[in-house]
């Protein structure tokens, strides 16, 4: 199928008038382009919006900020949460929980469970089957924020982006 010819200008062509001969005040006039054709490229179809799962995101995001949380101090393992995130995240939340590992042995430190109270959430969406959330967590001394992008994956909410502020 050949695609649409769309018309980008129809004014004609216009002698433009000598600078000085038209009215004080008044721009001179310049020359219209001619109409000119170019090709449209069809819109791609529509994806369906698939169905909202019935757990509500910001009860979604809050948990996951909080189990995301307890996975980097040491208290939860991550394969809990395999189910919850995208690949993507999950190879950072591995190299993020690696490295928290790391700093807990050099400092002799053992894993605790993390004190959590969960403040403000805030949910956006952007477009249909897509929230955005920040969710406010208090620990001791603390409050961080985490920024969850969460997409609708078969019938749940999974997320596709996660940042600790």
């Amino acid at each position: 199928m050949t695609p649409p010819l769309a018309l980008l200008s129809s004014e004609p062509d216009e002698p433009a008038e000598p600078d000085g001969l038209d009215e004080p005040g008044r721009r001179p006039r310049r020359p219209h382009r001619a109409a000119e054709l170019f090709l449209v490229e069809p819109l791609p179809p529509e994806r369906p919006v698939p169905a909202e799962p019935e757990l509500d995101p910001g009860v979604a995001a809050e948990g996951l900020a909080r189990s995301v949380l307890e996975v980097l101090a040491g208290a939860r393992d991550l394969q809990q949460l395999t189910r919850w995130v995208s690949s993507d995240v999950h190879a950072v939340l591995r190299t993020r929980v690696r490295l928290a590992a790391r700093a807990r042995s050099v400092l002799a430190d053992r894993p605790v469970r993390p004190v959590l109270r969960i403040g403000t959430v805030k949910v956006a969406r952007p477009v249909p089957g897509v929230v955005e959330t920040v969710v406010v967590v208090h620990g001791r001394g603390r409050a961080r924020a985490v920024a969850i992008r969460l997409e609708i994956v078969g019938e749940r909410w999974q997320a596709s982006a996660l940042h600790i502020l």
